[in-house]
Parts: structure tokens; C-alpha cells; sequence
């Protein structure tokens, strides 16, 4: 009898577990159900963004001069070396012509010659190469654009790799929908954000069940940012050998045994 009590007592237990894992799997549930009123809150300052090594910029020249039969532009604009950019939901590469920036910061531009860009905003970086192409060209109009900046995706997401972001900002959320978003296997209440920071490592820890992710420090991703998306305890379940391959065994021998038991101990009260 004690035995078949410890048996119930452990199946109960296992499903009530079960049954809290579902509220882990709500993106926003810190608020009461059928909560319908509207709630404002001050989002994290959108950090700026700056050129680093390693980026690759797309840098687009244009003029008065260029609606002339000779386009003064011209040399500037067919600058660069291609590169392939591949992104989620693409089937392949896209080339594209960009500058690298190297590990002194500087980039190699037509006619001007080496120019250091990194540590500058693009808008600084475009207003630079604006007062010096204003020796060669007449008004000059620069933009500058990071065609490789990206979030990795990594863990628990239904398409893991590289998320690109050409507008230069992503969130947390827009980076999770690119990547397919978390299913049900994966933790949105500790979701891992590692960042590079002056030549540093920087982890931080995002809980997308609670509305205060929108003033966290890691809710506007940073260009090669990394997230992780830890697996919940079903999925390491699933992956664990003793799990998938000991344990229903066991569990089919104990039931059987506990089967026998209880038989027994019916046919003795009779």
C-alpha cells in the first residue's frame, strides 16, 4: 500500500509540473486575466549606433554634377569589393559592394584614400566624407549604411543563424519573429543576451513573460549581439538518453509490479 501511494504521489507531482510549464510559454502574463486596463511605460533610449571593425559599409555618392552628360560620381560609387549577405528566410547569398572596415578603423575609398570611420555614428561618418569629397565634387550628398549588421540567433528558435537588420535597429521581439519565433520547447522567461563591450563580454539575462522587457537594457539588440534561447525542461527531457530510453522501461516495470501488488491485495481482503 505504501508503495502504490508513493507511485500516485509521484504521478500527480509530474503533472502538476506539467501544467506549469504552459505559463512559462506567454509572452506579457505578469498581468492578472481579463486585466483591460491601458498601461503606458517609457521604453529603454534606443542606443546609437556606431561603425566598428569588421562592419562592411555601403557608401552611395550622389551630386548636382551627377545630372551633367559626365558623371563626377561615378568613381565613388563603383568603389568597394562585393560581399554575400545572407539572411533568414533567404535561399541564398546576395552580393553586395561594401567597404570593410579593418582592424585600425580605417576603410580605403577611392581618390581620398584611407578614411577612419569606426567610432563614428553614420551620420558623423557621412558628414566626414561630405567635407572631404567637397574637393572633388560639388555638393556632395553621402549615405552611409552597415550592410551586414546582424543578430545571431542561437537555441531553442524554430530557424537559427544571422537576422539582418537594414534599417540598422531590432528589439528582442522583432529579432525572435525573424528567427521564427520560441516554440513551445524554449524559455522566454530567461532568455540570454551576450554582447561585446570594449573588448569585453557582456551576458544579460531578458524575462519576455513580463512586461518589463521593454525597459530593459537588452530589449534594442546591438549589431552582432548574440541570443540564446535555453530549451525548457521537456526538451531536455527529450534529449536526455536515461529519459528517452531507461525510463519508460522502468516506469512499465513498476506499473506492472504495482498491478501485481494491488491484484494481491484484493484477493486477500476477499
Amino acid at each position: 500500500m505504501i508503495m502504490y501511494r508513493s507511485f500516485l504521489g509521484i504521478t500527480l507531482l509530474l503533472f502538476f509540473a506539467s501544467c506549469s510549464s504552459p505559463k512559462r510559454a506567454i509572452y506579457f502574463n505578469s498581468d492578472k486575466k481579463g486585466d483591460t486596463t491601458t498601461k503606458v511605460s517609457s521604453l529603454t533610449p534606443r542606443p546609437d549606433l556606431i561603425i566598428n571593425e569588421d562592419d562592411i559599409l555601403a557608401i552611395n555618392i550622389s551630386s548636382v554634377d551627377a545630372f551633367t552628360q559626365k558623371d563626377p560620381v561615378a568613381i565613388f560609387n563603383e568603389g568597394g569589393v562585393p560581399y554575400a549577405i545572407s539572411a533568414q528566410g533567404s535561399t541564398g547569398g546576395q552580393s553586395v559592394k561594401g567597404y570593410l572596415v579593418g582592424p585600425d578603423g580605417n576603410i580605403d575609398f577611392p581618390v581620398v584614400g584611407r578614411i577612419k570611420l569606426a567610432g563614428l555614428t553614420p551620420t558623423q561618418a557621412k558628414d566626414m566624407l561630405s567635407s572631404k569629397l567637397k574637393d572633388y565634387i560639388k555638393s556632395p550628398v553621402v549615405e552611409v549604411r552597415i550592410i551586414n549588421y546582424k543578430i545571431n540567433m542561437l537555441g531553442e528558435v524554430a530557424r537559427v543563424g544571422p537576422v539582418l537588420a537594414p534599417n540598422h535597429k531590432m528589439n528582442i521581439l522583432e529579432a525572435i519573429a525573424a528567427a521564427g519565433d520560441i516554440p513551445l520547447t524554449g524559455r522566454k522567461d530567461n532568455v540570454l543576451i551576450i554582447r561585446e563591450k570594449n573588448g569585453k563580454q557582456e551576458f544579460g539575462h531578458i524575462n519576455l513573460n513580463s512586461k518589463d522587457v521593454f525597459t530593459s537594457p537588452y530589449y534594442y539588440l546591438q549589431q552582432n549581439d548574440i541570443v540564446y534561447v535555453e530549451p525548457n525542461r521537456i526538451k531536455r527531457q527529450e534529449t536526455n538518453e536515461f529519459l528517452r530510453f531507461y525510463l519508460p522501461t522502468f516506469a512499465t516495470i513498476l506499473t506492472s509490479i504495482l498491478s501485481v501488488y494491488g491484484i494481491v491485495q484484493l484477493t486477500k481482503t476477499k
